[in-house]
């Protein structure tokens, strides 16, 4: 049997990047420099690079107690872009007719000075925001109004959920009302005759096929979410027969 030698050449910056697998969870957004510090970097590169270390230094001279939580708004601006980016260039090389329309759940991060930068870095290209409740919502209606963005409306439905998402129409935005059970198709067309609005509807589709991974007990036929495919064939035809 042989022995594995133990490697006795000296620790280097390189072999902490690897052990610690900076590349991977950085993004290009981090990275090490020479000192063995972690560093902020663009993934572009250049010059500009900042040692976490000395922003650290900075904010205890200012008087600041640690820990702190640092943001930046930088990697959001530039993640918008990227996303928006590469769907414009999959959608130029497929040919493909329609547009991309970015949403994000404000679920994923509640934090308002997030969603707002989120909101005022995705105005030009028309992020969306989806809200998966009726407080959520009206998060939504205060911080956007573009209407080029769309307000994607999931999560539970009553009434006033519902009812709050058709008057944001009178408010030049734009709401799509998601259907996650066939019991809502009946709420909305009642409450848009009722308001004399005409609603935009999408359908959340519960596939039979299952998928893999952590969540796959909740796709499938059993999934409590979407519509069935004869489901969604009874929502088509109740809803052209009331136009």
């Amino acid at each position: 049997m042989k022995l594995m030698q133990p490697d006795m050449r000296p620790w280097t910056v390189a072999d902490s990047t690897e052990l610690y697998q900076v590349r991977t969870w950085g993004q290009g957004y981090f990275g090490v420099n020479e000192e063995g510090n972690v560093i902020l970097q663009s993934p572009e590169g250049g010059t500009g690079k900042v040692a976490m270390q000395d922003l650290i230094r900075d904010i205890e001279q200012r008087g600041y107690s640690l820990p702190v939580l640092l943001r930046f708004s930088d990697i959001l601006d530039h993640r918008v872009k990227a996303i928006f980016g590469s769907f414009g260039n999959a959608i130029k090389e497929y040919g493909y007719k329609g547009r991309y329309r970015g949403v994000y759940p404000i679920k994923v991060n509640q934090q308002r000075q997030v969603v707002e930068e989120l909101v005022r870095f995705g105005q030009p290209l028309g992020l969306g925001l989806e809200a998966g409740s009726k407080p959520e919502l009206l998060v939504v209606l205060s911080l956007l109004d573009n209407p080029e963005s769309l307000i994607i409306c999931n999560g539970y439905k009553d009434v006033e959920y519902i009812e709050t998402a058709l008057l944001a129409q009178k408010l030049n935005r734009t709401p799509i009302i998601v259907v996650d059970r066939y019991d809502e198709i009946e709420m909305i067309i009642e409450t848009s005759k009722r308001l004399g609005i005409r609603p935009h509807i999408g359908v959340r589709a519960r596939l039979s096929t299952k998928g893999a991974g952590k969540w796959v007990e909740s796709t499938g036929d059993r999934s409590k979410f979407g519509l069935s495919a004869t489901e969604l064939m009874q929502a088509v035809a109740r809803l052209r027969d009331v136009g």
